[in-house]
């Protein structure tokens, strides 16, 4: 892993590069050893399809399940409904593992509205975490009640395993009605985790909730810490005060452990910029050095200010580098909060898998890039392929006379029939006049792109 980071007094001018590397859970204790159960084992049943099953039919008044819901709440706006618990494990010698649970809303009759199944794979010791539902409902119906049900999971005392995912610096900033939850997401174990699921929960000045939200985070490198943000829907009228938000590695998580796969892709060059209307743009030039098709891979951008709260963070995905290939990344502009005044930018590249894609080579060349307005580039794209393609992406970085990258901005064309081409117009944004600018485009195929005759 290689991370670089500089900080500047200037908030107009921000540079930074973090390469970052990706494969199973560190283990101890007795493979062989079986957790057991969060309820007794009881006989074969079968239940109506339309009643509850409840895991424990004797009640155990004795044996409290070790999941305890210390806050529950929900919001419901329209057809919108979210519901949000807080979850407690409350031993302290056993880590919960696969925990199962069923979110339900009720209407004033008591009647099932909506249902869903959630899983996560651990709960450690004494850990507080947080848990978002978010139903979409038929018009009309108005819940009155909700429950949160764990229907299975094990305790393992022989696991010695501490959580490897933390968050902190979490910041609220209003967007419309609702809010940007931001904050950075570390992650201390020597792998890199996929599909992490962030619950963010938010509250009043009073300690009420008052919203919630959830978002996938598709790779959290190793040893190291990335910026997110979170869309949340507060209740209206109310000010979000703070933020708690937990990540949660879940059944659909895999983790991936480092090597030399990690000098896949090179960054070249790089910087990023914030205009004079608080825009972030910018891009970088990026290479495989490989001699194999690199798909998916995934880049992610955090814009920090001096206090280190994250004003900005993005990611997106890079569908196809071809062997060898240099190619543009270029950030759509995009406007940070006027209350957070970004100083530092990490760019954190994790190099793709190694597959296939239907080309061979990239058919398309972009040439003819020309400013048409002050923030607008026009960039031709010809398709040198003998087959149609749906579309294009298109990328275009701007540089300065002494050929730095201080804008940049991308966008997709049309079809783009065999042996002819098609004009793009893209967005950008830019420090500088324009008329001492220089245009650099790259056009290549989406992974979804379509071929035809």
């Amino acid at each position: 892993m290689r991370k670089h980071r500089k900080t500047f007094l200037l908030v107009f001018m921000l540079l930074a590069l973090l390469l970052s590397a990706c494969n199973e859970v560190g283990q101890t204790g007795d493979p062989t050893a079986t957790p057991e159960s969060f309820f007794p084992a009881t006989a074969e049943v079968t239940h109506d399809p339309l009643v509850l099953i409840n895991p424990t039919p004797t009640p155990d008044l004795v044996n409290p399940n070790p999941v305890r819901i210390t806050e529950l709440e929900y919001l419901q706006e329209d057809t919108e409904l979210l519901i949000m618990a807080k979850l407690f494990n409350n031993l302290s010698d056993a880590i919960l593992r696969d925990v199962q649970l069923e979110v339900l809303a009720l209407d004033a009759s008591g009647n099932r509205i909506a249902q869903q199944r959630t899983a996560f794979r651990y709960l450690f010791s004494n850990e507080t975490t947080s848990l978002v539902q978010k139903f979409e409902l038929n018009a009309g119906l108005v819940i009155t009640g909700v429950e949160v049900r764990v229907v299975d999971g094990l305790i393992d005392r022989t696991l010695k395993y501490a959580q490897p995912l933390t968050v902190s610096q979490t910041s609220a900033f209003r967007v419309g009605n609702d809010y940007a939850v931001t904050g950075w997401l570390k992650n201390s174990d020597p792998y890199t985790y996929t599909q992490v699921l962030l619950n963010a929960i938010a509250y009043n000045a009073a300690g009420q909730i008052v919203g919630g939200g959830q978002a996938n985070f598709d790779f959290v490198p190793e040893e190291d810490e990335v910026g997110f943000s979170i869309l949340v829907n507060s209740r209206r009228g109310e000010v979000v005060d703070h933020v708690d938000v937990s990540p949660w590695i879940t059944s659909y998580s895999a983790s991936l452990e480092g090597g030399n796969w990690w000098n896949s892709v090179s960054t070249s060059e790089w910087n990023f910029a914030i205009d004079q209307f608080n825009h972030i743009t910018g891009g970088a030039v990026l290479k495989n050095e490989t001699d194999q098709v690199l798909t998916e891979t995934f880049v992610i951008l955090t814009v920090s200010d001096a206090e280190n709260r994250v004003c900005f963070a993005g990611n997106e995905y890079f569908d196809v580098i071809w062997p060898n290939e240099n190619i543009f990344y270029a950030l759509n502009p995009s406007r940070l909060p006027d209350s957070c005044l970004g100083q530092k930018v990490d760019l954190v590249v994790v190099p793709g898998e190694f597959g296939q894609f239907p080309a061979d080579f990239n058919p398309l060349l972009a040439s003819q890039a020309a400013f048409i307005d002050n923030s607008t580039v026009s960039v031709s794209v010809v398709n040198n392929l003998n087959a149609s393609i749906s579309y294009s992406r298109v990328y275009v970085l701007l540089r300065d006379s002494e050929n730095r990258i201080v804008g940049g901005g991308s966008a997709n064309t049309e079809l783009i029939r065999s042996g002819s081409s098609t004009s793009a117009s893209i967005s950008v944004a830019y420090l500088g006049d324009s008329e001492e600018l220089s245009i650099f485009a790259f056009a290549t195929l989406p992974a979804d792109v379509e071929f035809g005759n």
